[in-house]
């Protein structure tokens, strides 16, 4: 761990407000694109990120050292987006037992696609929540379906359901922009 990251830590542990404000800054624009991804609402990540930072203050006697602080931190920025978005009703989609999962679009067509940051993040935004979450757990933050799944307390063929129709989705909010 950096040795100044680790000073303001224990500088924060032991209640110092312009440590605490330190962290803040050096961390508030990786945490907040964290949790615009997942909330897909600039208010909405604001809040959680506010939320995630009150956690993490309050929370600093429960890492340890030989951890990443910022893998740290990210997991509690991205666990209290989640919250946030679940508390405000997601479109998770439970299946049946028997459900056979689809059989993935020909991949021909998705690269003939031109894609733009812009465009793919515009396109984002308008996926429904449970759809943008998976999307982005999988996508950006590396998360793997079965740590999604116990993530969002749903079922791992659930978890790859929403992120094929998520993917699909995403397709044709791109190709008909």
């Amino acid at each position: 761990m950096e040795e100044s990251v680790a000073y303001l830590i224990e500088s924060c542990r032991r209640g110092n407000k312009s440590a605490q404000l330190l962290l803040y800054k050096k961390y508030v624009r990786k945490l907040y694109l964290t949790c615009l991804r997942i909330t897909g609402n600039r208010m909405e990540a604001e809040e959680s990120m506010q939320d995630a930072f009150l956690k993490v203050f309050t929370r600093l006697n429960q890492f340890k050292d030989e951890q990443s602080f910022e893998v740290w931190i990210h997991c509690i920025a991205a666990h209290t987006a989640i919250d946030y978005v679940r508390r405000h009703t997601p479109e998770w989609e439970e299946l049946s037992v028997n459900y056979v999962e689809p059989v993935e679009e020909d991949e021909m067509q998705e690269e003939t696609i031109q894609y733009t940051a812009a465009k793919i993040k515009e396109a984002i935004q308008l996926l429904p929540a449970g759809y943008r979450i998976v999307l982005t757990l999988y996508l950006f933050e590396g998360y793997d379906m079965e740590e999604i799944a116990s993530i969002l307390k749903i079922q791992p063929t659930s978890v790859r359901t929403q992120y094929l129709r998520a993917k699909r989705k995403l397709l044709n909010i791109i190709t008909v922009n």
